[in-house]
């Protein structure tokens, strides 16, 4: 299987501080990780450097190929609309666009709109039929799934999520972790920052961040029948 991300050594430094320090991973293609710890580890921090929404002050990040670590600002953006599928917390959806729109409004930055597509897209993650509903009109599990739809129809190298249950109720949750399982077994790149030890545990690999830096953590509880490949990445 090909390498799909590479870190070599991140850090991320404000002033004296180190927001990461010397980090690294390697996620090839198809691998579900799960990045977790607690808060102000350098969890986000890192998402956003995999990313390309912000940089490391040293270190190399290889997405796909490609060396993004100290590219400028238009590369970056080219890089980020062209292998990278996002999917945040909060929802970022446009409030006065329906959920077909939201999604094609993905394609608009990337090459041209397809209603088609956008719709297939929502019948994947099971909302064909709120296609023409505001966001305002769909529960936060809808709304999470529009996202996903957003984030898979450019067909990106790899999906990035931050806390991507973290403002939904259990019921949600659940929809939304099941969404993710079946990406992952149609053999989607997944990585994914999370502080629930149970959706770490869904995942092929964890690893977990202490103050910035590679620490061992707390392995979650693995439901009955999911395999545990290894325990987080220390092979760089």
């Amino acid at each position: 299987m090909k390498d799909i991300l590479v870190l070599n050594g991140i850090s991320k430094q404000y002033g004296e501080v180190y927001a990461l320090k010397d980090v690294g991973l390697r996620v090839t293609e198809g691998q579900w990780v799960s990045i977790m710890g607690p808060s102000g580890s350098g969890k986000s921090t890192l998402l956003n450097i995999m990313s390309c929404l912000d940089r490391p002050t040293t270190g190399s990040v290889l997405l796909d190929g490609v060396e993004i670590a100290h590219l400028d600002e238009r590369a970056l953006t080219v890089i980020r609309r062209e292998k990278v599928g996002l999917v945040f917390q909060q929802f970022h959806l446009i409030p006065h666009l329906t959920a077909v729109e939201n999604v094609m409004l993905a394609q608009y930055y990337h090459s041209l709109p397809d209603e088609k597509e956008a719709l297939q897209a929502l019948e994947r993650v099971g909302l064909r039929h709120r296609a023409r509903h505001l966001p305002s009109q769909l529960s936060g599990g809808e709304q999470q799934r529009v996202c996903i739809a957003r984030a898979l129809i450019n067909e990106p190298a790899i999906i990035l999520a931050d806390e991507p249950t973290g403002n939904l109720d259990a019921a949600n949750e659940e929809t939304v972790v099941e969404l993710f399982r079946e990406l992952h077994r149609a053999g989607h790149t997944i990585i994914m920052v999370t502080h629930d030890p149970e959706i770490g545990a869904l995942a092929d690999r964890r690893l977990f961040l202490e103050h910035g830096r590679e620490g061992r953590g707390q392995p979650g509880r693995r439901p009955s029948g999911q395999r545990n490949d290894r325990e987080p990445d220390r092979n760089r």
